[in-house]
């Protein structure tokens, strides 16, 4: 967690210097941490107002560590103390939430939370800005009005959000995405059940040599685009009013992936 003061202190004997930052040329922080017993708190809800930032991490331990910076950025000291005082987190039992950021062009409030999870527990993200997760085995529940990314997670999945990506080789996960999503196997085969529906593009990247049956579902033949290295293999059908395209067996296993575009294409390529 990197949580600094800008302009950070001057090395000793400095005279002079320049500052170049894309944001106000002041911020000041504040770094809250939590180290929360897993007996005591079983699984975890995280609730987080817009310019809250959460990245979660699973790591075989048996408690929650929580570090969350808030920052203040101003014109001056002043207004970035005033808008770093209105940035907190609480926490009510097994409840965190992320409080009172505030966002007026270059100045403003914000929050950034690392929580570094027991790799099997429960975490569950309401979230009105971008979410990341990676490295879970417990259940996943995210609703982001930004984008999340989940990575490496091997359990149950259940994300909502704008824009999702995920990369991963097992699970039973379910995708749901207003804009688009985004999706990388990382083996040959995936163990479980993967299901992606997005308002607009779902893009799949799949290793060479891919043996776990694909079920797309598009609005027009022509919305199915194929790079993939068995584009060859699969067949097309009608399912009421949507063109059907599949891979495999998909009656025959629980093992499968399905993909949906609302409004636009599904495409597959083979990883280089």
């Amino acid at each position: 967690m990197h949580c600094a003061d800008r302009p950070s202190p001057l090395p000793p004997g400095t005279r002079s210097f320049a500052t170049f930052s894309p944001g106000a040329p002041y911020a000041r922080t504040r770094l809250d941490t939590l180290s929360l017993p897993l007996n005591e708190v079983p699984a975890l809800t995280i609730a987080a107002e817009p310019l809250n930032w959460i990245q979660i991490a699973g790591v075989n331990q048996d408690h929650w560590t929580v570090q969350f910076c808030a920052e203040g950025e101003g014109d001056t000291i002043d207004e970035a103390n005033g808008y770093l005082q209105k940035v907190s987190m609480q926490r009510i039992g097994s409840l965190l939430t992320l409080n009172r950021t505030d966002a007026r062009g270059l100045t403003g409030g914000q929050g950034h939370l690392l929580l570094t999870a027991p790799v099997g527990a429960p975490v569950t993200m309401h979230s009105d800005s971008a979410v990341e997760v990676h490295d879970m085995a417990g259940p996943v529940r995210i609703s982001a009005l930004g984008r999340a990314t989940i990575l490496n997670t091997t359990g149950r999945v259940d994300a909502f959000a704008m824009i999702v990506d995920f990369a991963g080789s097992q699970g039973l996960v379910a995708l749901n995405a207003s804009w688009d999503i985004d999706i990388k196997l990382t083996a040959t085969k995936f163990r479980g059940n993967l299901g992606a529906n997005a308002q607009r593009q779902v893009h799949a990247l799949f290793p060479p040599g891919f043996q776990t049956p694909v079920e797309i579902l598009v609005n027009r033949p022509k919305d199915f685009v194929c790079r993939a290295d068995f584009c060859s293999k699969f067949k097309k059908d009608r399912v009421n009013f949507l063109y059907r395209f599949t891979y495999g067996d998909i009656e025959g296993t629980s093992d499968q992936i399905g993909m949906r575009s609302m409004d636009a294409q599904v495409v597959l390529d083979t990883t280089q």
